[in-house]
C-alpha cells in the first residue's frame, strides 16, 4: 500500500481529532445556559470520547490495512471533518460573543440559546449518522491478519506485549465497555482462541420452554427465565437428519461467543446471553440448538417487520429509511463476524421501540430493528450442505442460485445482499408481498398451507412453481420481477438514490453489475474487500438520503 494513502489516513484522523476536541471547548462555554444545553453538551462530549479512541487506533494501524481498507477509512474520516467544520463555524461566533459578554449572573439571550440548542441537536444527529458508517468499517479491523493489531490493542488496553498470560487477557475482558477489548475478544474468537469470562453454554432448565410466547410472523420466541418474568428472546435450530449437527455446534458456539461480545445500539444485532443444546429423554439424543438473546430494556414488545408490513397506517418515509438503513447495518455485522445469514427476511427481523415514544395514528412507531433468525447460519469457512426446500415464501427472498430443495451453487455473502435487496424493496413499498389467506393472526408455523403472494407482488403461486411456470427458469424470472419492480415503483415513492440501492443488491451477481458483479474480484486474504464493497455500495448510498 502507498505510503501516500496510510498519510492521507492518518492526517484525516488528526483533524477530526483536533476539530472534536475544539467544538467541545467550544460548546463548554455553554453549560452555564441551563439544564437542557448542560445535558446536550454532556451527551456530545460522551459519545465523542468513545469516537475518539476509536479514531486514535485508526491512526496506529492504518499501516496494517489493506488500500480498500485504508481508503474507506480516509473518506469516512473526511466525512467526520467536514461535519465538524460547518458545527464549528455556525458555534465560533455565538461563543465568542458570549466570552465577551460574561459577565457574573448574566443570562444567555433567548435567541442565542435557540441557535445553540439547534447547533447541538444538528451534532448530535450527525455524530450519530457518522457513526453508524463508521463503526462498519471500524470493525472490519477484527479480519485483518497481521499480528500488529494484536500487539497494538494490548498497548492501548495497557497490557503489555510480552505479557500474554491467561491472568493479563483476563483482565482485559473485565474491560467489557471498552471497544478495543471488544476488537481484541472478537479477534482472538475469530482465531479460536478462548477468551476468559466468555461461558456461552446455559443449561435447559434455566428457561420456562412450556411458558414460551410466539411473535407474531416470526421465528424467534420469547421465553422467561425460569422463576422469573424476565424474558429472552430464543432462535431454534431443529436437530434433524438435514443438519450436520457437530458442524452447527461449533458454528452456533462460535456465533454465541462472538455476539455475546456486540454493542447492540449501533449494530443492529442482539447481545447473546447463551447457547442451550437441549436433548430428547431417555436417548439424551440432541434435539435442538437455542441461541439465547437479551431483550432490550426500556422498550415495547418486539413486533416482526412482516407484521408491520402487514399493517397500516404506512411508515413515514425518515422511518423505512431509518429501518433501511440498521437492517444494512446488521448485515454487515453479520459479515464482518465471518458469518453468512441465509435467512433474511421480515420473518426474521424485529423491531422494538422506546417506552416514551410517542404515537403515530395510535400505533408506536418503531424505532430500532434488529436482525434475528439464526436458525440457517454457517461460518463461510464452511462449504454449505445445498439443502433447501420449496417453500415459495422463503424461496422469494433467496437468490436464483439458492432456491429449491438443492441449491445450484454454495452460500456467499452475495447470496445475503440479493436477500437484503427484496426486503428492502418490501421496506420501500411498506407493502408486504406475503400475506395470509386465513387473516393475519395465524402463526408462522403454519406458513406452508396459508401463505399466497400479495396483489403488490404481483406474482402467483404458479410462477414459483418449475412445472406450473411457463418460463424454463422460474427462479430467475422472479429476480426479474423484483428488479422491475423496484425501477418501476420505488422512484416515487423512494427516491432515486433508494431505487439504486435495491436494484444495486438484486443484481449483486449479474455479470454486468459494476458494484458486485466479477465475483472473483470480492475476495482477499483477509475477507475485508467485500465488507468494504458492501459499506460504499450499499450503506454510504442509503446514508446520503436526505430527507
Amino acid at each position: 500500500m502507498s505510503a501516500e494513502l496510510i498519510l492521507a489516513a492518518v492526517g484525516a484522523a488528526d483533524l477530526c481529532l483536533k476539530y472534536g476536541q475544539y467544538l467541545i471547548k467550544l460548546y463548554q462555554a455553554f453549560k452555564r445556559a441551563d439544564e437542557d444545553v448542560r445535558a446536550k453538551t454532556l451527551l456530545i462530549e460522551s459519545r465523542w470520547s468513545q469516537m475518539a479512541i476509536q479514531v486514535e487506533f485508526v491512526q496506529r494501524v492504518a499501516h496494517t490495512m489493506n488500500p480498500d481498507h485504508c481508503r474507506i477509512h480516509f473518506e469516512v474520516l473526511e466525512m467526520l471533518q467536514a461535519k465538524f467544520q460547518v458545527a464549528i463555524r455556525k458555534i465560533e461566533p455565538l461563543s465568542k460573543k458570549e466570552n465577551s459578554e460574561n459577565t457574573p449572573g448574566s443570562r444567555i439571550k433567548k435567541w442565542k440559546y435557540l441557535l445553540i440548542r439547534e447547533s447541538l441537536d444538528k451534532v448530535i444527529a450527525d455524530l450519530e449518522q457518522w457513526q453508524s458508517i463508521f463503526d462498519p468499517t471500524w470493525y472490519l479491523i477484527i479480519l485483518i491478519k497481521d499480528n500488529a493489531v494484536d500487539s497494538k490493542l494490548l498497548e492501548e488496553i495497557g497490557i503489555p506485549t510480552g505479557d500474554l498470560s491467561d491472568v493479563s487477557l483476563g483482565r482485559m475482558s473485565l474491560s467489557s465497555n471498552s471497544t478495543l477489548a471488544t476488537i481484541r475478544n472478537l479477534r482472538n474468537t475469530l482465531k479460536n482462541k478462548s477468551t476468559p469470562n466468555t461461558h456461552v453454554t446455559l443449561t435447559a432448565e434455566g428457561l420456562a420452554w412450556e411458558s414460551a410466547q410466539e411473535i407474531q410472523h416470526s421465528t424467534t420466541r420469547l421465553i422467561p427465565r425460569t422463576g422469573s418474568s424476565k424474558m429472552f428472546l430464543v432462535d431454534s435450530m431443529l436437530c434433524d437428519s438435514n443438519l450436520d449437527i457437530p458442524r452447527a455446534r461449533a458454528d452456533a458456539e462460535t456465533l454465541a461467543r462472538k455476539l455475546k461480545q456486540v454493542e447492540t445500539s449501533n449494530s443492529g444485532l442482539l447481545s447473546c446471553h447463551g447457547l442451550v443444546k437441549r436433548k430428547a429423554q431417555p436417548a439424551r439424543s440432541l434435539t435442538s440448538i437455542d441461541i439465547v438473546f437479551r431483550l432490550p430494556t426500556g422498550k415495547t414488545a418486539p413486533a416482526s417487520l412482516r407484521s408491520e408490513l402487514l399493517q397500516r397506517p404506512i411508515a413515514s418515509l425518515s422511518s423505512r429509511i431509518g429501518i433501511a438503513m440498521q437492517l444494512a447495518t446488521a448485515v454487515s455485522f453479520v459479515h464482518t463476524f465471518d458469518f453468512v445469514h441465509k435467512n433474511i427476511r421480515p420473518e426474521t427481523i424485529l423491531l422494538l421501540a422506546d417506552l416514551d415514544t410517542e404515537q403515530t395514528g395510535g400505533r408506536t412507531v418503531p424505532k430500532s430493528l434488529y436482525l434475528l433468525g439464526f436458525d440457517r447460519f454457517r461460518s463461510v469457512n464452511f462449504s454449505t450442505m445445498r439443502k433447501g426446500d420449496t417453500a415459495w415464501e422463503r424461496n422469494l427472498y433467496r437468490h436464483p442460485l439458492r432456491q429449491g430443495s438443492r441449491a445450484q451453487k454454495d452460500y456467499v455473502m452475495q447470496h445475503d445482499v440479493y436477500s437484503l435487496g427484496v426486503c428492502l424493496l418490501e421496506i420501500g413499498l411498506w407493502e408486504s408481498f406475503v400475506v395470509d389467506e386465513g387473516g393475519n393472526d395465524v402463526r408462522v408455523e403454519n406458513e406452508d398451507l396459508t401463505k399466497v403472494p400479495s396483489s403488490t407482488l404481483g406474482l402467483t403461486l404458479d410462477d414459483f412453481d418449475p412445472d406450473a411456470c411457463s418460463s424454463a427458469q422460474p427462479a430467475t424470472g422472479i429476480k426479474d420481477h423484483l428488479t422491475q419492480l423496484a425501477k418501476s415503483q420505488l422512484p416515487q415513492r423512494m427516491g432515486d438514490k433508494y431505487t439504486a440501492v435495491v436494484v444495486t443488491c438484486l443484481t449483486c451477481l449479474d455479470e454486468e453489475n459494476e458494484d458486485f458483479g466479477d465475483e472473483n474480484d470480492m475476495h482477499d486474504e483477509d475477507g475485508i474487500l467485500i465488507g468494504v464493497r458492501f459499506i460504499e455500495k450499499i450503506l454510504f448510498r442509503l446514508s446520503e438520503i436526505s430527507i
